[in-house]
């Protein structure tokens, strides 16, 4: 019993009311940091590479678009070729292209990128060679697909 009445005695001891609101702001602080913490990983809002699918046409040296999600531009699609004199022909019109990607490199193509769109790549320097061609989706900057065509 004399144990228990040490702390009895002692008048140094904060009050209950005290207590319960330091424990309460502490309790709102620690929900507020997980909220932050756990909302900054969630994330939202960035914006993804759509998808399309292409099919390679050997016998005619043309890619074709087999599918694509709506709303894609063609002005938003950028072409590569190992080939620097290699042109690209969208769906019957030249596009003249450059070996790397830059921002002027996209097919100058207006409208939307179809199913049944097609690409046809043709050389005057390579006679009977491959050409690699890659696309890349600019606004994500990410690689879209990759094919060797020969020309």
């Amino acid at each position: 019993m004399k144990a228990n009445r040490k702390f009895v005695e002692g008048d140094e001891a904060v009050s209950a009311v005290i207590g319960v609101i330091l424990m309460v702001a502490i309790t709102v602080a620690i929900a507020a940091t997980v909220y932050v913490y756990v909302s900054g990983m969630i994330g939202g809002g960035t914006e993804s590479t759509p998808s399309m699918a292409f099919a390679r046409d050997n016998a005619n040296d043309k890619i074709y678009v087999t599918s694509s999600a709506t709303g894609i531009a063609w002005s938003d699609v950028s072409i590569k070729m190992d080939d620097a004199t290699a042109t690209a022909t969208m769906n019957g019109t030249a596009y003249v292209t450059a070996a790397t990607f830059t921002t002027a490199d996209n097919f100058g193509a207006t409208g939307n990128v179809e199913a049944g769109d097609y690409f046809e790549v043709n050389s005057t320097t390579t006679a009977d060679g491959d050409v690699e061609i890659t696309l890349r989706y600019d606004p994500t900057n990410s690689l879209i697909g990759s094919w060797t065509v020969n020309v």
